[in-house]
């Protein structure tokens, strides 16, 4: 396990060498490995008036670009992508000489519905947004919003996971950052579709907060992990990448695995 305290993490470039070692990820692992990027206080608290922003720090927004500039596709729900006004990655500068092309990640969101509040966000950023649509989505809306420029992907009938996990290997990517939101997490975490979490710890405590937490859901589920990197800085904060362990425990209470989260066909969830 990686375990540094660099000591000024944005500037030193000894230091950004550690930070992009310790986020490289295991040295076996499956062909298309999706790994989930988040933020929460120490308390578990993951967004301040609905925003996960003002729980960062400059440490944060390194870890969060290096991600982004490791990535082949940046993949997150479509309640996200409209609460936190995504637009098209880009590649930060302090990164771009370990990027392997020049070209960023596209942006590919997951959805059930393709509302028109999506449709029309992705319609205005362009082709650096895309969307990952359930089988079941009404094909009107997958015409309506090919006929407005916006790339559409239609995942196959099926367990939800593998057909996820199948586009995924069509588009080319072997190296996929999730950026949640937590609902969304809850569900990849008991469906086996994370394989890797880095998450940032903040450096404080959110008293009164009305967030769901890192992982919410109905079902009580234990998914072993193992850290696999952790440092601090003295701009604050924890920084942590675990490993999930798939071969384990992921399992209620009670029991099995629920299929709660997705039907065969369904994308549960995947607004969030």
């Amino acid at each position: 396990m990686h375990s540094c305290r660099p000591e000024v993490v944005d500037d030193n470039p000894a230091a950004l060498d550690v930070l992009w070692r310790a986020l490289e990820p295991e040295p076996f692992g499956p062909a298309v490995r999706i790994r989930a990027v988040m933020i929460s206080s120490v308390d578990g608290t993951t967004a301040v008036d609905g925003l996960s922003g003002p729980l960062g720090t400059p440490t944060d927004r390194l870890v969060y670009d290096a991600m982004r500039a490791r990535a082949d596709v940046v993949l997150v729900g479509s309640g996200t992508a409209l609460d936190e006004g995504y637009g098209p990655a880009t590649v930060a500068p302090v990164w771009t000489d370990r990027r392997d092309r020049a070209e960023p990640p596209p942006v590919i969101v997951l959805t059930r519905n393709l509302d028109d509040a999506l449709l029309d966000h992705c319609a205005k950023i362009g082709s650096g947004m895309q969307i990952a649509a359930a089988a079941e989505t009404p094909p009107a809306r997958i015409a309506a919003a090919r006929s407005a420029g916006v790339c559409v992907h239609v995942m196959g009938k099926g367990p939800f996971a593998q057909s996820l996990r199948d586009l995924l290997a069509e588009l080319g990517a072997g190296e996929v950052t999730f950026e949640g939101g937590p609902r969304l997490l809850a569900d990849f975490v008991t469906q086996g579709l994370v394989d890797e979490l880095v998450l940032t710890v903040s450096p404080e405590i959110i008293v009164g907060g009305r967030s769901p937490g890192l992982v919410p859901s109905h079902t009580l589920h234990r998914v072993p992990m193992r850290v696999a990197a952790a440092f601090s800085c003295p701009r604050g904060g924890l920084y942590t990448r675990w490993v999930v362990d798939h071969g384990g425990r992921n399992e209620p209470a009670g029991g099995t695995v629920s299929d709660r989260t997705y039907g065969t066909d369904g994308v549960d969830g995947a607004d969030e």
